[in-house]
């Protein structure tokens, strides 16, 4: 990172580097078997790109997730956490986070719910 920050819209994510070497994504739309590959490829070429320590996944986009997107958010909290990194979920909605306390995840990876301002466009 060049110590500008800089947001990258690429399709279905917007991705905001900081100086301090964090990446938040952006995510919009539908998290489904349908998009993940495209959004998969987004952040693992940036994760690649700038091996930020921190990572944010902000998820107040989402109109709708299904498996497919629990598994891009577990495989992307691997890979972060596979070379140190850290990531959070932000603006995730009520009913997704219910499906990560029932898969577990809520014990390992750090999610906020939406605030009831945030809404999906």
């Amino acid at each position: 990172m060049d110590g500008k920050e800089t947001v990258i819209s690429c399709g279905r994510v917007s991705i905001e580097p900081d100086e301090e070497g964090s990446v938040i994504f952006r995510l919009k739309g539908e998290l489904d078997h349908h998009s993940v590959k495209e959004i998969r490829e987004t952040i693992d070429g940036k994760l690649i790109d700038y091996r930020p320590l921190s990572v944010i996944l902000d998820l107040s986009g989402v109109t709708f997730t299904d498996s497919a997107g629990l598994g891009l958010i577990l495989g992307r909290y691997t890979r972060i956490s596979g070379y140190g990194g850290k990531m959070k979920l932000t603006g995730v909605s009520d009913e997704f986070m219910k499906i990560l306390r029932l898969a577990g995840t809520d014990r390992f990876i750090e999610a906020e719910k939406r605030k009831r301002t945030q809404t999906a466009v």
